[in-house]
């Protein structure tokens, strides 16, 4: 193969590379108010990763088979890391919680109006277990 092929194929594989990059990261934070979010037994779902500040609609969908919660903390550390505090030692500690939905059954979904300012959040589900087993996400309103 020759130098000039090679210098293409390079070039030709790292557009590919440079576009799905941006394409991941121009999607990450919405301009939009309105963050369509998905739970289920394994996950907390966003479809996007923040939002502007101000008023912003969260609406939860459980895809799962048992019932969810969905709760909104104000944090300072990821979201995976919230463990302890006055729920025990298996659920995360909802101090700088700022808004919650209770019962979200299977199959259906809940609306949560807040209005937030700027900074770092936690998506979670509390509910015994179920944050342990990995329902949460970070979420940034910027």
């Amino acid at each position: 193969m020759t130098s000039r092929r090679k210098l293409s194929i390079g070039m030709a594989a790292l557009t590919v590379v440079v576009v799905c990059v941006g394409a991941v990261t121009a999607g990450a934070v919405t301009s939009k108010p309105l963050v369509a979010v998905q739970v289920d037994e394994f996950s907390v779902f966003p479809g996007t990763q923040g939002a502007p500040q101000g008023k912003v609609r969260f609406v939860v969908t459980n895809i799962g088979k048992v019932e969810h919660e969905f709760v909104v903390l104000k944090a300072s550390k990821p979201a995976g890391n919230l463990l302890g505090g006055d729920h025990g030692p298996n659920r995360a500690d909802e101090s700088g919680a700022v808004g919650e939905i209770g019962a979200i059954p299977p199959g259906q979904a809940r609306t949560l109006n807040l209005t937030l300012k700027r900074g770092h959040y936690a998506l979670i589900c509390n509910l015994p277990g179920h944050y342990k087993t990995g329902q949460f996400a970070d979420f940034y309103v910027r």
